[in-house]
């Protein structure tokens, strides 16, 4: 019985620490860099807070909390998909 239990438990310890690598790892990339659009020169520009693609509540701006934080610029004068709060 003592034979079992050992390698069981080394198997059960290895799984765990692989799963709670691989979602600590998993957060870190959720944080991406985020833009805004700029009403003044109509372009795409960055801000320095942090967002998620996560969906949950949409991510604004903590300068009026009122403009929706975007993804990557596609263009210029285009920015990406609205970003969530992590």
């Amino acid at each position: 019985m003592k034979k079992l239990m050992i390698p069981a438990a080394l198997v059960l310890l290895g799984t765990g620490a692989a799963f709670a690598t691989k979602v600590a790892n998993s957060n870190k990339a959720l944080i991406i860099p985020t833009y805004r659009m700029d009403p003044e020169s109509g372009l795409c520009v960055q801000v320095g807070q942090e967002c998620s693609t996560i969906q949950k509540v949409v991510c604004r701006w903590t300068a009026d909390g009122v403009t929706p934080l975007r993804n990557a610029p596609k263009s210029p004068t285009e920015c990406g998909d609205v970003l969530f709060k992590p």
